[in-house]
């Protein structure tokens, strides 16, 4: 089964990594929960917060039901 660092959507991988330099601890962090989980599910809210603030996704356009699935975030 892929983690969800082999699920996320390759735009939201490169915002992340772009943001890296600058903020370490906070990236290091989302990345290993990422690469420790299968689930979108087992992510906690502030690891979802994280990923919406690095990855620079727009909450205005965000739907409820990405919140709920990820589905902004990840690949199916």
């Amino acid at each position: 089964m892929k983690t969800l660092y082999d699920q996320l959507k390759p735009e939201i991988k490169a915002k992340l990594e772009a943001h890296h330099a600058e903020y370490a601890v906070s990236i290091d962090g989302i990345f290993k929960q990422l690469k420790t989980n299968n689930r979108y599910s087992e992510l906690t809210i502030d690891d979802v917060k994280t990923l919406n603030t690095f990855s620079d996704v727009s909450l205005i356009d965000t739907t409820q039901m990405d919140l709920m699935y990820g589905d902004h975030l990840f690949n199916n």
